[in-house]
């Protein structure tokens, strides 16, 4: 299972709410190869890395080239597939989705933290369908959970719909 973690900046601004750390040479040379796309809360820390390539990528991303006590020396943004970039004496690159660090403001000198990745609870509501049965079915756990469920019952040919709620709503509905 990837390690995750949550990157901030100096002034406690969330860079990335899921970034894998890619620290061996396989995770390193895979990094985002087969992605379709780069969520907007994800991104991937490639380390020890000074130069990365885009070669067969299907997407463009932002880059950040880091010192080893994560100062961002350098930015480089928009990157096209096909493309290699590199920093001299970058010890780390955070690939981010393109425009990210426009978006968060991230510009030399800033200096970035990782923390672990927490995720946080939400309430969801499931509608199962199954013929012309149905059933309403209330939850409470990772955001996830309930997206590996709606997979599971999808796969089962059961109809299914969720609603992420509120803990007002939740009462309300209840």
């Amino acid at each position: 299972m990837p390690r995750l973690y949550s990157v901030t900046n100096e002034r406690g601004v969330v860079v990335c709410d899921r970034c894998t750390i890619a620290d061996t040479p396989v995770s390193r040379l895979r990094g985002l190869l087969g992605r379709k796309e780069l969520d907007a809360d994800e991104g991937l820390l490639l380390r020890p890395e000074s130069s990365v390539h885009t070669w067969f990528m299907r997407f463009p991303i932002d880059l950040v080239f880091l010192e080893a006590d994560l100062t961002v020396l350098s930015v480089r943004e928009h990157v096209r597939p096909w493309r290699t970039a590199g920093e001299r004496g970058a010890r780390s690159v955070l690939e981010l989705p393109a425009g990210m660090c426009e978006q968060r403001e991230l510009r030399p000198g800033d200096r970035l933290a990782l923390e672990p990745f927490v995720e946080s609870e939400t309430n969801v509501m499931l509608v199962l369908r199954n013929g012309n049965d149905a059933q309403v079915v209330f939850g409470r756990g990772p955001l996830s959970a309930a997206t590996r469920t709606i997979s599971a019952m999808s796969e089962l040919d059961v109809g299914v719909s969720a609603v992420v709620l509120g803990d007002d709503e939740q009462r309300q509905a209840g």
